[in-house]
């Protein structure tokens, strides 16, 4: 379903229809042959994908309000660090100003676990709150 790389963990989420003892060592000697016999990991095109994704970030973090900056700063520097990690990374995705609700989308081993997220959310909330 979805591959999350970072730079020392590789993050795979699958689709319910399968179990996972029923694939895990075909995922790892398919990830192990692969970089074995030197094929490409990041396709070079990627770099330029994820450039022009950084420039429009920075244009969409120009255009929010001084509440979704501060919010978003927060989580760089505070959250961010620490789901990384754990083999995830956050994004802001928004803030409602009438409910106070900050939305969050997660990647990577965070996206899928129920735990992770209810511990997230508490962190989030209380980091939030006290800054």
């Amino acid at each position: 379903k979805e591959v999350f790389l970072d730079r020392n963990y590789v993050s795979i989420t699958k689709y319910d229809m399968v179990e996972w003892n029923d694939i895990t060592m075909e995922i790892r000697e398919f990830i192990r042959n692969h970089v074995q016999e030197g094929k490409e990991v990041i396709s070079q095109d990627i770099p330029v994908a994820q450039k022009e994704k950084i420039q429009i970030s920075n244009e969409s973090f120009e255009a929010l309000d001084d509440i979704s900056k501060e919010i978003v700063n927060i989580l760089d520097e505070y959250i961010k660090p620490a789901v990384a990690s754990d083999g995830g990374n956050i994004m802001f995705d928004s803030y409602d100003p009438t409910s106070k609700v900050v939305t969050v989308v997660l990647q990577g081993a965070c996206s899928g676990c129920p735990s992770s997220t209810m511990t997230l959310k508490s962190g989030i909330e209380n980091t939030l709150k006290s800054l």
